[in-house]
């Protein structure tokens, strides 16, 4: 982790030894929404059309469906790039080029070891909606009407007939430290386990993540990592801050994120707004 401070951020946002920045890809949840915003600034809109107007790609990397990003980002949504599901999920220039699917019998198996969570709620999400046999009317108010998802409520989950990318527990009152090291332990070497925050434990394919899924979208895109700029807080940003040539993670991040990236910033208009001053003053 390098220096902080605007000074900083307007030295280094373009400083890529000779190569200029030709996409930038950001976290939501903590990252664009931040301190109970649950959509982004306007500010952010204005910052990423001038972007745009560059040539300058934005990609939106969430643990995030599909369709919940682009209502989020509706005056730009047909513009932009798109890494869901913590990477099992790629959309690029409204395509699907990429869907990292949990083989069945391991999806059914996880969830029934996610069912002896008692106080867990468990959440599987497919392309375009999100599965769930609630236990509670709080969990579906929080999906519905603080998340925004898409939903399908089921009776049981053996009843969900598409391919599952991703499954998700969830805790009212943040991840429970044994539990999260029990599963860990067990599933780290069949399945990427990471927490998402906000009391989310999510598991995806082991060839997914966000990290991986940047290398398949900047491959399709035909641009060099190092000419990308990242933002994140949380573990799932960790391998994706380190993929990019800039990368900045949030103050609000535990140290641990903070070190897999260059900088640090508040708030990822900041960044983008001396991104932009700089590209005037060229």
């Amino acid at each position: 982790m390098k220096e902080n401070g605007r000074e900083s951020i307007k030295k280094k946002c373009f400083d890529f030894q000779g190569n200029k920045i030709q996409a930038v890809v950001s976290d939501y949840d903590g990252t664009i929404a931040v301190s109970g915003m649950k959509e982004p600034s306007e500010e952010l809109f204005f910052l990423l059309e001038k972007l745009l107007h560059q040539n300058i790609r934005f990609i939106s990397a969430s643990g995030r469906q599909y369709q919940n990003l682009r209502d989020r980002f509706a005056p730009l949504a047909d513009r932009i790039d798109y890494i869901c599901e913590n990477g099992s999920l790629i959309v690029y220039r409204n395509r699907i080029i990429y869907k990292d699917v949990i083989e069945r019998e391991q999806a059914l198996a996880l969830i029934r070891d996610m069912q002896r969570c008692l106080d867990g709620e468990i959440m599987v999400s497919g392309v375009d909606t999100s599965y769930i046999v609630p236990k509670t009317g709080y969990f579906v108010d929080r999906l519905v009407k603080r998340v925004r998802n898409h939903v399908t409520i089921l009776e049981n989950f053996e009843e969900i007939e598409e391919e599952m990318i991703k499954i998700s527990l969830f805790w009212r009152d943040g991840i429970p430290k044994e539990e999260a090291e029990r599963f860990h332990k067990i599933y780290d070497d069949c399945l990427q386990v990471a927490d998402g925050g906000n009391g989310w434990l999510d598991f995806t394919g082991k060839t997914s993540g966000k990290g991986n899924a940047l290398k398949i979208l900047a491959k399709h895109m035909g641009i060099p990592l190092e000419n990308m700029i990242s933002f994140g807080d949380n573990e799932n940003d960790m391998e994706m801050l380190k993929e990019t040539g800039q990368s900045f993670c949030m103050s609000s991040a535990k140290d641990y994120v903070k070190q897999c990236a260059n900088h640090v910033c508040d708030s990822v208009e900041e960044v983008l707004r001396a991104c932009i001053e700089q590209l005037w003053n060229e």
